[in-house]
């Protein structure tokens, strides 16, 4: 055997040092999964109906009810009761200029910040989620998929999908409470 394969005393082989690396790392996952107290992202408050395409929800049952008017269209929606949400409810009715960002959501400055008191530092968001991006102090209405970022607050729901993705580039709407 030539020096450079032969094996050096006291010394394991490379594929058995990486077989006991990935043996411990499963290890440890497993039992930080599985640990009390930690705790796993929150399942989506959105239960669609329809495809992507046409998806909506059905109007929650908790919550309050507000309606979004977008060049004539109602769209229905439910705020949580977090103080975010309340906040938001506080300013309402509201007439915002909502602008495209990214392909996922429109976003719209709102005129005053809302409470943050009791929320998490961030979250993600799903379609259909009406949320607060409080870096900018934004209302957003997501209509495409979001990781994870500091600064969303999930304030509730939208009902229908296309109403908001549709609208281009820009669009003003109305939101207000339901009577």
């Amino acid at each position: 055997m030539d020096a450079i394969n032969r094996p050096v005393p006291g010394r394991r082989p490379l594929a058995a040092v990486q077989a006991a690396v990935l043996a411990a790392t499963v290890t440890a996952c497993s039992i930080a999964r599985d640990a009390p107290g930690t705790s796993q992202p929150a399942p989506s408050p959105v239960t669609p109906t329809e495809s992507i395409d046409t998806m909506t929800t059905s109007p929650a049952t908790d919550g309050t009810r507000i309606t979004i008017e977008i060049d004539g269209e109602t769209v229905g929606g439910t705020l949580s009761g977090n103080a975010a949400a309340t906040a938001l409810i506080d300013q309402l009715p509201l007439t915002l200029a909502f602008t495209d960002y990214g392909g996922q959501e429109k976003i719209a400055d709102l005129p005053a910040p809302l409470s943050l008191e009791g929320l998490p530092a961030g979250s993600d968001a799903d379609p259909l989620t009406i949320g607060y991006y409080a870096p900018r102090q934004s209302l957003v209405l997501y209509y495409g998929h979001v990781g994870y970022f500091d600064g969303i607050i999930r304030l509730g729901t939208f009902d229908h999908l296309a109403a908001v993705r549709d609208h281009g580039t820009g669009f003003t709407a109305r939101l207000q409470l339901v009577h």
